[in-house]
């Protein structure tokens, strides 16, 4: 079941990523839905009143929308709303109803377009939790993902220091988004090292080109090539041999980080 829809499963009809900041979602069989309060926590922001408004920018994209500071300190948004049932300041409970869903705003069809942003207000990948709790605030997880190229979608969230890792073993990685740490990857199409990124304020690569090179600040971590094995820990980040993890040519298609 849906941490955002009442009495309704999931359909993504547009993923996070791509200058996405959300995703997009309706009820299966492409249905529209009641929309519901993914976890407790107050009303910091809504806006009321929009119809649809096809180009709009900045807040007018949203349409009418609601964003909910919860608990833990993290933040959900849901936009292109029909009709908003909350108010600014309102104290609202875990699958209370919010709202239905609508085209308001910047909308090409009736959809939810669901955020989910963390303590510092940075947008996060929200796909995980279209139907998983928020990190707890004692227990924050640190999760990171991988793009899969050849499904051309991102792979489920693992957590740092797990025996997990993120990759589908022969498939090419072209992503990867990463909580809290600074990191880079070498784009094997285009010989060089894309801009660094953090806290999935963006994600590191560039989809449908493959990784052949990874670095990360901050923690261990190590690749796993494509129709090979996985190389050694990686601990440093610097213009050496021992700098980054992977081999310049040969396609990653996993990651893990300890």
């Amino acid at each position: 079941m849906s941490r955002v829809l009442l009495n309704a499963n999931n359909q993504i009809t547009d993923p996070y990523g791509n200058n996405h900041s959300g995703v997009d979602v309706v009820k299966k069989e492409n249905q529209l839905a009641p929309i519901i309060a993914h976890s407790s926590g107050i009303v910091i922001l809504t806006q009321t009143g929009q119809k649809n408004n096809k180009g709009s920018t900045g807040t007018l994209s949203y349409g009418n929308f609601v964003k909910i500071r919860h608990d833990n300190g993290y933040y959900t948004l849901y936009a292109h709303m029909n009709e908003v049932y909350v108010k600014q300041g309102q104290r609202v409970s875990k699958g209370e109803q919010i709202g239905y869903m609508g085209d308001s705003g910047n909308a090409y069809g009736a959809h939810l377009h669901f955020e989910v942003r963390d303590q510092n207000n940075n947008r996060i990948n929200p796909t995980y939790y279209l139907d998983n709790d928020l990190p707890s605030k004692e227990n924050r997880q640190i999760l990171y993902q991988a793009y899969d190229n050849i499904k051309k979608s991102w792979l489920p969230n693992v957590s740092v220091g797990s025996a997990d890792y993120a990759g589908n073993f022969g498939n090419a990685i072209g992503g990867i988004y990463l909580d809290s740490y600074r990191m880079r990857v070498h784009d094997k199409v285009k010989n060089l090292w894309l801009p660094w990124v953090i806290n999935r304020q963006d994600y590191a690569g560039n989809l449908g080109n493959a990784i052949d090179g990874l670095q990360i600040e901050g923690v261990t971590y190590r690749v796993h090539l494509t129709n090979g094995p996985w190389l050694p820990w990686v601990n440093k980040v610097d213009d050496t041999a021992n700098g980054y993890a992977g081999i310049y040519g040969r396609e990653i298609d996993a990651i893990q980080i300890k």
